[in-house]
């Protein structure tokens, strides 16, 4: 009986130890799902630069993140977006967040 009991509290201590780490994985990813969840924002492109597959935005605050208004660089994967990214103009745009950068997927 007592190690039915010393099993179960062995077990018992993984299981809940474990879904603490699961949660603090999961809370690192909190920005943004690792399914790629797309978030929408609309800001002033400041510069764009098709060499380097980047754009800088100031955009406004972007609620579903808890993101103020701030001035911040964007990857580009699609260079045909860089026709509609123009210094000066204000666009609405999609994002995503790939491994550790925010990356443009569509503009408006």
């Amino acid at each position: 009986m007592k190690r039915i009991l010393i099993l179960s509290a062995i077990l018992g201590f993984s299981a809940v130890s474990g879904s603490a780490v699961a949660h603090e994985h999961d809370h690192e990813g909190m920005e943004m799902n690792a399914k790629a969840a797309v978030a929408e924002g609309r800001g002033v492109v400041e510069s764009a630069d098709q060499a380097k597959g980047v754009v800088t935005l100031t955009h406004e605050p972007i609620p579903s993140l808890n993101w103020p208004a701030m001035t911040m660089d964007f990857a580009v994967e699609d260079k045909a977006l860089f026709r509609k990214l123009v210094p000066g103009k204000t666009v609405r745009f999609e994002f995503i967040k790939q491994r550790n950068k925010y990356v443009v997927t569509g503009v408006k």
